[in-house]
């Protein structure tokens, strides 16, 4: 289906770059009023992630599963037997249990993985328990609670406690883009493009040839981006779960998405494929940026259900932006949902320097590994994070650096009036500005483009054998991501419908997790992909996966930001504006590539 071309307008925001910064996280409600230090009777929830009897044996055995050649490769468990295989033992349990109730905890049950313990208490009780001091911290708008240092334990059950999480709670940031807009309609072209290169401003300087150059795309619809990835009319994820966990959760989701498909060439999400979960009550937290996660859900709905219009879409809701992680947890330790894959569109950048945050959530995400379940992270959306406020340097993103999800980092992509692609190239954007007759880049430079980078915790794992260095790489694999040619999603505001060109790696990481849906269907039975990562390194090279490389492109836009007045502004793609360039075979802005011609094959074969 074709759009009807769109003339370019003002938007309110221009080009929305979020800013990922690590902050709080995990759930317990801040109330309203001053911060400082926690009132001693204030409610705190405390997580313990137990260890289990071999420590190691759950590293080990996600390690087996997940690598192709192993002969554990592709034996999940299930919950029950990861509880009794590698969950923490009765005697355990019964101590540590007994420690929270003599310290003042009342201790809310074991998760199904038998792994997490929570314990609900006041901050008198964890200030004694675990020897900190609670206070209160606004940190990038959002007042979240913060412990004064690590949690210490008494040594009888600190050897029984592998982690304690929630007395510091992060923030995790979605990870959506939208392109600026023009000031108003004016002649010689000033519209988007319904494929790329369309429509082109040849008033300006043509620094790219023909075919190269184009006006922002209005948004690519659902023919477009389906014939981007090559799937055919039974490539419809049929009998598949697609989890997606965001933050919040808007009413109008599934009648926005819907009016958005009638106008996308997509067939409507029946009621009933679209359920919402929530798993805990209303949070109190202030400061998230709410009317953005809605954003964020709208565009990760409409991505999934446009890659795989026949799979069931479950949103998991986490009640405010301080407990996507433990979300996640829930999810994965929910046995009402068939979960074999999970849609992160959000993260932490700088990986939080808290190793018992960071080996908590990275235990969960190995048992999700164990149980078949694949997690898809976007690898954020401020490149190697160098801007970002607060930044010592390069960082990457968290979860996408944990060597049990599969990182998606982004492209700028190119679709033809056939609906296939003309090019594709990395997401790392420079924006240029017409002095006179001549294209200046503009200082800094950087507008957008995919987070990548090694992780300064993870090691590498042995699928990344072949790379450089001794830790984690990121990303694993990419998709579509420039919001200059982001696809059309539509969603409410103010009861207002609106539409626009979404982009980020939060667009990315549905498209992959739904191809996975897309080819668990293809392949029928009880195939369960899980971690993809592991399986796309060992079929590099086979067609599985398109290597992305520089491609010399760009595109004409009236604005680029709120702080500069309209104009010509020509962005390069994949720029080089930090250290982040796409090159040939792997690289930190695509990984391997992008999904190839014999991708949804490779997955299961």
């Amino acid at each position: 289906m074709r759009l009807a071309r769109i003339v370019l307008a003002v938007t309110g925001s221009a080009l929305a770059t979020l800013l990922i910064a690590a902050g709080p996280a995990h759930g317990t409600p801040i109330p309203p009023g001053g911060g400082g230090a926690l009132a001693a009777d204030q409610p705190v929830t405390v997580t313990l992630t137990l260890a289990a009897a071999d420590p190691s044996a759950v590293q080990a055995y996600a390690a087996a599963v997940t690598s192709p050649g192993s002969a554990a490769f592709g034996k999940h468990l299930t919950r029950q037997q990861l509880r009794e295989q590698l969950g923490a033992d009765r005697a355990r349990i019964a101590r540590v249990t007994a420690w929270a109730n003599r310290s003042g905890f009342t201790v809310q049950g074991l998760d199904d993985t038998g792994t997490r313990l929570t314990l609900t208490g006041t901050a008198r009780a964890a200030r004694a328990a675990f020897g900190v001091q609670l206070s209160t911290q606004t940190r990038h708008g959002v007042r979240a609670l913060t412990a004064s240092g690590p949690a210490r334990l008494p040594a009888k059950v600190a050897p029984d406690v592998q982690a304690v999480t929630g007395l510091t709670q992060r923030v995790a940031q979605p990870l959506s883009v939208r392109p600026a807009a023009s000031v108003k309609p004016l002649a010689d072209g000033q519209y988007c493009s319904t494929y790329f290169g369309e429509w082109n401003k040849g008033s300006v300087p043509q620094k790219y040839p023909a075919g190269r150059q184009s006006n922002p795309i209005c948004g690519y619809n659902g023919a477009q981006l389906r014939g981007l990835y090559g799937l055919g009319g039974s490539d419809r994820g049929a009998g598949q779960t697609i989890v997606i966990v965001g933050a919040y959760h808007q009413a109008s989701t599934l009648v926005d998405a819907n009016r958005t498909f009638a106008a996308n060439g997509i067939p409507a999400l029946p009621a009933d494929r679209f359920v919402v979960k929530s798993y805990a009550p209303p949070s109190t937290v202030q400061g998230c940026n709410v009317p953005l996660w809605n954003i964020e859900e709208a565009l990760d709905v409409q991505a999934a259900h446009t890659i795989a219009p026949d799979a069931k879409i479950v949103y998991a809701a986490a009640p405010d932006c301080t407990q996507l992680d433990e979300t996640v947890a829930k999810v994965i330790a929910d046995s009402t949902i068939d979960t074999t894959i999970i849609s992160a569109s959000w993260g932490i950048a700088g990986e939080p320097n808290d190793p018992s945050y960071l080996q908590a959530v990275n235990a969960i995400l190995a048992r999700a590994a164990i149980l078949g379940v694949g997690v898809y992270a976007a690898s954020g959306d401020t490149g190697d994070n160098s801007a970002v406020e607060g930044a010592n340097g390069t960082s990457v993103l968290f979860p996408a650096a944990s060597p049990w999800v599969t990182a998606v980092g982004g492209t700028s992509t190119g679709i033809g009036a056939n609906n296939k692609p003309t090019f594709q190239t990395g997401w790392e954007s420079a924006a240029n500005r017409l002095q006179g007759t001549t294209w200046q880049r503009l200082s800094p430079p950087f507008i957008g483009g995919a987070g990548g980078g090694t992780s300064s915790y993870f090691d590498k794992p042995s699928w990344q054998a072949g790379l450089p260095g001794t830790r984690r790489s990121v990303p694993d694999v990419a998709a579509l991501a420039d919001p200059y040619t982001g696809f059309l999603i539509g969603w409410s505001s103010g009861g207002q419908y609106r539409t626009s060109p979404i982009g980020g790696t939060s667009l990315a990481a549905p498209i992959v997790a739904s191809l996975a849906a897309v080819a668990q269907s293809r392949a029928g039975g009880d195939t369960v992909i899980g971690l993809a990562a592991p399986i796309l390194y060992a079929r590099a090279g086979t067609g599985a996966i398109t290597d992305v490389g520089h491609v010399d492109a760009g595109i004409w836009t009236p604005a680029i930001n709120d702080s500069l007045p309209a104009g010509d502004y020509l962005i390069d793609l994949d720029g080089g504006p930090q250290s982040l360039r796409t090159g040939p075979g792997y690289d930190h802005v695509t990984g391997l590539g992008t999904p190839g011609p014999n991708y949804l094959t490779a997955l299961v074969s």
